[in-house]
This record gives structure tokens, C-alpha cells and sequence, in this order.
């Protein structure tokens, strides 16, 4: 989420009292290590250990409280009920969901609906910095990540194979024949489009282009299954060995074509590597092979990819499109004045349909192990400093003072800094937020994000 909706010390004394209604048999109800979790978009995430008493027996479990957005949108119509009766419908089914204990829609409570999960413990592989250049995924072999892969795409298909029926998900609308999946599908993100605009006659020629072209050539697809909707890594949990313990973010689950979550995961896995210029990693396995590898576990031939994967960065472009608003609404610094028309998802949509270039490419593809790179820090406040960090073939050294002409700057309080090193600030959060501001090849930052934090 943009903006924060409550800071914790006023979110736990009323999340507590909401709790000892719901648990009205329970006795000694506590709330204890209340933390963020993460960087939210669309969301924000909050976890914390619940313990009580039952007949006299203590208990715990570790939770998960999901707040849908209360300022700074991202989706039109965000309906958080949608995906509490997703991971309902799910839990106990071949698909590894949270298991959801109580939906509050009154936002009266909390500022803003929410819902109450079981915390399952694992690993998430991070959309900043990107997974191909920070966090688990980076960190693994080249052997782990293939696995972590397989088994991302192993899951996604149990979700195709999910009987949506019998599971009762057709209130998610089951589509009629012919082209009326696509059509739905279509109809939403232009409404989306049209709503993510700032003025009425904005144009966004790329997009508008993509749109008239996902009209003129759909489809009657060959099945309609549960699709995940936001399928991609940072939206999947790992347990220590690699295996995918829980898929999460439903709130664009719909009943459709599963070649498009097949689609969207290629197409989010190119965004956060060489769309970002950010090589992909070694062991991360190709389109090819992921593509025959879903056919062999579905029993299914992918035989339009080509107009899922258009979609999907067509879906990808408009959410990319409104995040960037709130960003400048929110006064975040950008490095590029064209980005709204001009940025990953704009470029490859012109690629895949042979459109004209939306402007000049945004990055080139740089591996850091190739160049000289000086990011320049300047802290502010109370235990302040100035000092660089040259990174020479991926190894950084600081130096105190500062560098000549760096590559790029970051500048942010010394406490806040202190608290992003310790864990307890989330970078994208501390940016989004204002509190961290970073100026120049932000992508190469991010791409030493694990050499410079050896130096703190």
C-alpha cells in the first residue's frame, strides 16, 4: 500500500478488542511481536502472535492481518471479500493457501476492511529490489532456484486443476462460451484503463493499441479454470528446501483461460530482471522449457500464448501505469518524465505487436559485474555522515566524504537508515513514504543492494 492507514501502536489495542469478540469463549486474548510485513502495493500486511486461553489450556499461533487500501489506490474496485472466500474456498485443497479465520468490513474498526490469516512460516522472494537481485532467490544455487521455479509452476497448474464448482468459486462468475471469458477479462481493464487515467481525454497510445488489438483477435478458449490472477514469485512462499509452502494475493482471481497466469508469470519474471536491466539469474529456467513443463503437469496444450502474453502486459501496463500516479502524487522522486507512457511494460507491448518504440528503451541490461559503479550516501540528522561505496566487479569499498559525480545518490535520515539496516524499515516503504530518496540508476543500486549491505 502508498500510504500507511494506522501506525501500530494505534492498530493493537484496537485490533486486540476486536479479537476478544470474535473470540468470545477464549479468556486472557494477547497480541504480542505486531510488525509489518513486507512492501505493499495494493495492500499492506501486518503479523503478530495471538495467545489466549481455552478451558484453561494456554494456546498460540502465529497471524497475519491483510488491510485492503484505504488511500492511493491501485485497483478500481477492490473488493478485499473476494479473496478471503478465494483462500476459504482453497484451504484444505491441493492449492497451499493461508487459512483465513475472520473478514471485517466495516471500516469503522480499523480505518479500513480487513482479514485475519494463519501465519505460515517461509520465505518470499522480494518485488524490490527485485528477486533476480536481492533475497532468497538470489542467494540460492543455481540447482535451488531451478527448483524453486518448477515447483512455483507445479502449484500454479493445482490451481488450474482445481475443480472451481465443486470448491464453490463460481461467485467469482462463471464465464458462458465462446470469447466470454476474454471478453469479462477485457471488459474490467477497460474500465481499469479508463479509471487510471488523471483526465478524461489522457491518451495512452501503446496501451489504447494493445486493447484494440486483444479485441480484434480473441478467442473461444479451450477450458475455463480457477485462475490465480497475480501469478508470480513475490506472490509465493518457500520453505527452506525450495518447495512452495503457500501462494498468496487473490484479489485478481478469476474464472478463465489458465494460459494467462501462465502468461503473467513469464511476463512478471522478464519485468523484474531484464525489463529492470537486470540479468537473469543462472539456473532460472527459460519460456521454453516452462511452457512444455506446464503442459506435461496439466495434460494441456498451450497454444495461445502469444495473446496471454500480450494481455499480460497489457494487465501489467495499466496496474504499472497507476502505481507511477500515486507515486507522483505522493511526491515520490522518479527518474524518468516519461515513464507513465514510457517504462518496461509499454516497450515490450510495442515489441510483441511491432508499434512504435513509446520512447527511448528505459535500460539497457547491465551486469554489475561488468562496470565500475559509485553510489554516493548522504545521511541526514543527528549521526550523520556523507560516505560512497565503489563497487568494482559486484565487490563494494566505502569511503567516507564524498565521490565525484556518483552513479547514483541516496539520501535519508541516519536513524531511518539505521532502522532499514536493522530490518525494522521497509525500503520500498521508506521510499514510497518519503523518507528515503534516491537519485540516479536506481537499478543499479538495487543490483549491489547485497554487496553495499556487507558495509553496514
Amino acid at each position: 500500500m502508498l500510504s500507511r492507514q494506522v501506525e501500530l501502536a494505534e492498530l493493537q489495542p484496537r485490533l486486540l478488542a476486536w479479537l476478544q469478540e470474535k473470540m468470545p469463549e477464549a479468556r486472557d486474548v494477547a497480541i504480542s511481536n505486531l510488525e509489518r510485513s513486507g512492501a505493499g502495493i495494493s495492500n499492506e500486511t501486518f503479523l503478530f502472535n495471538l495467545t489466549w486461553q481455552d478451558h484453561g489450556k494456554p494456546k498460540s499461533e502465529g497471524m497475519a492481518l491483510r488491510c485492503a487500501p484505504k488511500s492511493y489506490p491501485v485497483y478500481p474496485d477492490y473488493d478485499l471479500s473476494i479473496q478471503f472466500r478465494v483462500m476459504k474456498a482453497l484451504h484444505g485443497s491441493e492449492v497451499p493457501v493461508s487459512r483465513v479465520y475472520w473478514l471485517e468490513q466495516d471500516d469503522k474498526v480499523l480505518g479500513t476492511a480487513f482479514y485475519v490469516m494463519g501465519k505460515i512460516e517461509g520465505v518470499v522472494p522480494p518485488e524490490f529490489p527485485p528477486y533476480h537481485s536481492f533475497g532468497v532467490y538470489f542467494e540460492s544455487t543455481p540447482e535451488k532456484r531451478a527448483r524453486m521455479w518448477w515447483s512455483a509452476i507445479e502449484a500454479m497448474s493445482r490451481v488450474h486443476k482445481a475443480n472451481w464448482k465443486n470448491l464453490g468459486l463460481s461467485f467469482l462468475g462463471a464465464p458462458r462460451g465462446g470469447t466470454d471469458p476474454l471478453d469479462r477479462q477485457l471488459d474490467y481493464f477497460q474500465r481499469y484503463l479508463n479509471w487510471a487515467k488523471d483526465l478524461p481525454d489522457e491518451r495512452q497510445p501503446v496501451l489504447e493499441s494493445a486493447l484494440k488489438w486483444l479485441r480484434e483477435n480473441r478467442y473461444a478458449p479451450a477450458r475455463v479454470t480457477l485462475c490465480w490472477g497475480d501469478a508470480r514469485m513475490p506472490n509465493t512462499m518457500f520453505n527452506p528446501e525450495g518447495d512452495v509452502v503457500a501462494l498468496f494475493d487473490w484479489e485478481m482471481a478469476f474464472l478463465g483461460d489458465p494460459q494467462a497466469d501462465l502468461a503473467f508469470f513469464l511476463l512478471l519474471d522478464w519485468v523484474d530482471s531484464e525489463g529492470y536491466g537486470i540479468p537473469r539469474l543462472e539456473g532460472a529456467p527459460g519460456r521454453d522449457e516452462t511452457v512444455q513443463r506446464y503442459q506435461e503437469l496439466t495434460g494441456w496444450k498451450v497454444d495461445q500464448l502469444h495473446y496471454n502474453e500480450v494481455l499480460a502486459v497489457f494487465r501489467a501496463g495499466i496496474v504499472m501505469l497507476k502505481v507511477l500516479k500515486n507515486f507522483k502524487k505522493l511526491g515520490v522522486a522518479m527518474n524518468q518524465d516519461d515513464a507513465e507512457s514510457n517504462n518496461p511494460c509499454t516497450q515490450r507491448l510495442a515489441a510483441l505487436l511491432g508499434l512504435p518504440a513509446p520512447g527511448a528503451p528505459t535500460r539497457q541490461t547491465t551486469r554489475v559485474e561488468d562496470v565500475t559503479v559509485t553510489v554516493q550516501f548522504h545521511l541526514t540528522g543527528p549521526g550523520g555522515c556523507d560516505w560512497y561505496a565503489v563497487c568494482e566487479k559486484g565487490a563494494a569499498t566505502r569511503h567516507d566524504g564524498k565521490a565525484e559525480n556518483p552513479d547514483c545518490t541516496l539520501t535519508v535520515s541516519a536513524s531511518d537508515w539505521a532502522a532499514i539496516q536493522r530490518g525494522e524499515l521497509d525500503r520500498f516503504n521508506a521510499w514510497t513514504g518519503g523518507k528515503l530518496k534516491i537519485d540516479g540508476d536506481m537499478t543499479l543500486m538495487l543490483q549491489l543492494e547485497e554487496a553495499i549491505s556487507k558495509l553496514n
